[in-house]
């Protein structure tokens, strides 16, 4: 049996992409009910903080807690065979070494939104010798495996590309009366509404998506805007972006929401629109495919390669073509038809079952070769 170190503490607290992506991955190991054991390691006083609950009644996995000084011995102490650092970093290793997954390179390639305050210059290198030092790198899409290439100089075939899945959790949800209960609630002024989750992060590029929807406002008007995320970030806010396009009345922030929000949202949009610079994956465009969202993306980065055929990609840096596609999924009914049914079948071709399948294939690999 194969004892697997993992960073779980991109589970804990208020989980961003990397949180869901370890959450999704973990559960689904634990689902295949293969030949492994597994140490989930955590920050000191997170078993008193109740966490990890979900997984309290399954005895394939346990919890240690450890700092990072600490971390350096667990590999050692646990008798790992690998170790797998789940955001970047490798932490300690096993008798057979360590993996990493690096999900993306958007701050190695945009240092200038670097909020370290000595600049980007030093994580750079030090994800740069994890990978190296990793037995193999594991990354979400062939985009983040070209840029490892190409800014670390890590050969190509110690780069695992292993997409991620989309939860059960995003399918369609028709209830009517839910979705009226959460519009009243985020204050949504109009029953049809287009979508964009991100925040305020500007890779997300909330400002072109905007600055679209006001060239074509008039066209608009029976739809709201609604922007899901934080709605603040050191490099924009999405309210002032809003103010200046003289859209306060039409846009909403609704700030960070419950999966279970976030589904019916997805369900009942018109369009979703993910106008992102950069992603090394892009996972809100298979949940809006998941629930039935017709979808319009950047035809730059990860995006193309996640999206396929089933959304209309255009340029993020151009609003008229965004506004133009924007307008052309609401204006044809049997657009939008055609890309619900193929959104509804690229997202499942993305599974998280098929994702630990390969994860456990990649430790495999690795135990089975000497270090």
């Amino acid at each position: 049996m194969m004892r697997i170190g993992i960073d779980a503490n991109p589970i804990l607290g208020d989980r961003g992409g990397v949180g869901w992506h370890t959450y999704h991955l973990l559960q689904a190991l634990l689902d295949l009910k293969e030949d492994i054991e597994l140490v989930g390691y955590l920050k000191p006083g997170s078993l008193r903080d109740g966490a990890p609950a979900e997984w309290e009644s399954s005895s394939r996995v346990r919890w240690v807690e450890a700092g990072r000084v600490t971390m350096r011995w667990r590999g050692l102490l646990d008798r790992l065979d690998l170790y797998h650092g789940m955001n970047f970093k490798m932490w300690t290793v096993g008798r057979y070494g360590g993996v990493v997954t690096i999900h993306d390179l958007w701050l190695d390639r945009h240092p200038e939104y670097s909020t370290k305050l000595f600049g980007q210059r030093a994580s750079f290198y030090r994800t740069k010798r994890t990978a190296w030092r990793a037995r193999k790198a594991i990354t979400v899409s062939n985009h983040s495996a070209h840029d490892m290439a190409l800014l670390y100089g890590l050969p190509r075939e110690r780069i695992v590309v292993i997409p991620n899945g989309v939860s059960d959790d995003f399918r369609p949800m028709a209830d009517q009366v839910a979705m009226s209960e959460l519009s009243r609630r985020l204050g949504i002024p109009t029953e049809r509404f287009i979508l964009f989750v991100g925040g305020a992060d500007p890779r997300k590029n909330h400002q072109t998506l905007l600055k679209a929807y006001a060239r074509r406002s008039e066209f608009l008007k029976r739809h709201s805007l609604v922007l899901v995320g934080e709605p603040v970030h050191r490099f924009g806010d999405m309210r002032q972006t809003a103010r200046a396009c003289g859209l306060e009345d039409r846009v909403v922030c609704a700030g960070k929401l419950s999966v279970a929000d976030l589904r019916l949202l997805y369900s009942h949009a018109d369009v979703f629109v993910f106008p992102s610079v950069y992603e090394g994956f892009g996972m809100p465009v298979l949940e809006a495919m998941a629930c039935g969202a017709p979808v319009v993306t950047s035809n730059t980065t990860a995006l193309p390669e996640v999206a396929g055929d089933a959304a209309l990609l255009v340029n993020p840096e151009d609003a008229d073509a965004m506004a133009k596609a924007i307008v052309r999924v609401l204006n044809e009914p049997a657009l939008r038809e055609i890309l619900r049914a193929k959104g509804f079948e690229r997202a499942r071709q993305f599974s998280w079952e098929r994702a630990a399948r390969r994860t456990l294939a990649v430790y495999r690999d690795v135990c089975a070769q000497k270090p």
